[in-house]
């Protein structure tokens, strides 16, 4: 691929990221598998509501390194960058940076990335609407892909726990499992699509489940991008609502 291409579609992805700006959740497409490439640039942005009032539109930067083909490494660095809104208030600025590694690995149609990752406080919790949660968070976590020898049909899942740190006030909040669990498949040879549900629950028993729907476009093997859509069916002290994003991916 020439240079001047692989810059354009590198400024197409950055650009698309900055421009829109969610929050990724579990669960999606090919979720267990590296890309083709060894690095992969991965912007995620979108918006979501709940029925609390406060809205938010996140913009993930996210730069994944991978290799190895039936058994290798990987790790991701994220950057969020977040605007939040609640009763009139409202603020903006960079979120929590968290970066995370592990081991990847291929048995037969099974792809997996179990990780360990640390989440750093680099947003600003002080102000009347809370950027960052002002503590150190350590998370363990895997996702899998399951996909049939055709590739035209797959199971995508994902675990992982939070282990909350204290905040700068004292409080320690209760940890948190989340997860996320899709099935779906090659509609052309450029689209797929992926549904299923996504959820977290907290160790004090409060959670949230939301239905989670995945379409894929591929462009070419360095570049797709992905519309996501979720809403909240069922929860417990925590408040549901309703989301989407477009995520543009790059593999250089």
């Amino acid at each position: 691929m020439k240079l001047a291409e692989r810059i354009a579609k590198l400024a197409l992805a950055l650009g698309l990221a900055t421009a829109l700006s969610g929050e990724a959740k579990a669960g999606d497409i090919f979720i267990g598998a590296r890309g083709p490439t060894n690095w992969q640039l991965d912007g995620r942005v979108g918006y979501s509501r709940n029925e609390k009032g406060v809205e938010a539109v996140t913009n993930n930067l996210i730069l994944k390194y991978w290799d190895g083909d039936s058994i290798g490494k990987w790790a991701f660095v994220n950057l969020p960058y977040k605007f939040v809104s609640s009763a009139g208030e409202s603020d903006n600025g960079i979120g929590d940076v968290s970066i995370g590694a592990g081991p990847r690995g291929r048995i037969g149609d099974a792809h997996l990335l179990p990780y360990i990752s640390l989440t750093l406080p680099t947003g600003d919790s002080r102000g009347k609407i809370a950027i960052g949660n002002g503590r150190y968070d350590t998370k363990i976590g895997v996702n899998a892909t399951y996909l049939t020898q055709d590739k035209n049909l797959e199971i995508d899942a994902s675990l992982d726990y939070n282990f909350s740190g204290e905040n700068k006030k004292g409080a320690n909040p209760p940890d948190e499992f989340s997860f996320g669990l899709l099935g779906g498949g090659k509609v052309t040879e450029k689209v797929r699509f992926a549904t299923g549900i996504a959820g977290l629950v907290k160790e004090d028993g409060s959670h949230v489940v939301n239905s989670r729907s995945v379409a894929r476009y591929t462009v070419s093997p360095s570049l797709h991008f992905e519309a996501v859509g979720e809403v909240g069916i069922q929860s417990r002290d925590i408040p549901r609502g309703v989301g989407g994003g477009i995520f543009a991916r790059y593999n250089f």
